[in-house]
């Protein structure tokens, strides 16, 4: 079991020492949150029922971060969780993860989902109602780009002649699909695995279920791709060995774990984070 710190709602000042701190403990790697601009009037809910984001949550840009978690670490692998895609364009968004994919050594798995929020969607110029074809259009675009440095397409939004993309990755970019709608897990499916968000060990165990007949009826009609499915989630519970053992009888490559509760003032400062961190590895990474 591969266990990945949770890097939600953090400034920039501690992103470093904590990149390197995980990775010196132990961690598989640090899943990063994402979010642009959020309407200061927004009405979304989110799929938890939870309102846990306020237009000035602290969130630096997903990308960046990673970017600058990977230049101080060796091995720790980092994670979007996840990219809301189709707030953005696939040219800009296949350049950025091509580009810190290669210069990180391949240690990037993009996690990318569909979005919740719908006010930001439509703040960013694109209507959320038809968010998931445009999502799969992207993906389609973005890995052609990635195969051979060359893409066209014919589709409902995006519709171009050949175009280029230079340099083109050595190695596979994984991209893991968040979400639990029915469409989300079927586009997962159709990837190269699920990053599932906060839910409850019994959802955990319907949804995991779900996506492995989806997972079955792709592979038997187009057969397995060129990496190997991964199933990532964040349960809504507490850490214990009983739970991360359910989870890997359930089939979970790794597990999302937040050290500290996102925003919680007994654990603003670095050192408060890196003890947190540091009793989390001595009792379920090394002990």
């Amino acid at each position: 079991m591969e266990y990945w710190l949770a890097w939600f709602h953090e400034a920039n000042e501690q992103a470093k020492q904590v990149a390197m701190a995980a990775e010196r403990m132990g961690f598989a790697g640090v899943a990063v949150s994402d979010h642009l601009a959020i309407p200061t009037a927004y009405t979304s809910v989110h799929p938890s029922g939870e309102r846990h984001i306020e237009p000035d949550t602290v969130i630096p840009e997903c990308l960046i971060t990673m970017a600058t978690m990977a230049a101080v670490t060796t091995r720790l692998r980092l994670m979007s969780y996840v990219y809301v895609l189709p707030m953005r364009e696939p040219f800009s968004v296949a350049k950025q993860a091509a580009t810190l994919a290669m210069q990180s050594d391949y240690r990037l798995l993009l996690g990318v989902g569909t979005g919740w929020n719908v006010d930001e969607i439509q703040l960013l110029g694109h209507n959320p109602h038809r968010r998931g074809r445009r999502t799969d259009e992207m993906i389609t675009i973005m890995r052609d780009l990635w195969d051979d440095g060359f893409a066209a397409f014919e589709g409902e939004f995006y519709r171009f002649d050949t175009a280029a993309q230079f340099p083109v990755p050595r190695e596979t970019i994984p991209v893991l699909i968040g979400g639990k709608s029915p469409g989300a897990l079927r586009r997962a499916a159709r990837n190269d695995g699920w990053a599932g968000m906060k839910y409850t060990m019994g959802e955990i165990r319907g949804l995991v279920a779900a996506l492995n007949a989806e997972r079955r009826r792709y592979v038997d009609a187009h057969g397995e791709g060129r990496i190997p499915f991964r199933r990532y989630v964040m349960p809504d519970a507490l850490p214990s060995h009983d739970v991360f053992h359910q989870l890997e009888d359930w089939g979970f490559d790794g597990v999302v774990v937040m050290v500290w509760w996102a925003g919680d003032p007994q654990h603003a400062s670095l050192e408060a984070k890196l003890d947190a961190m540091q009793r989390f590895a001595n009792q379920y990474i090394t002990g």
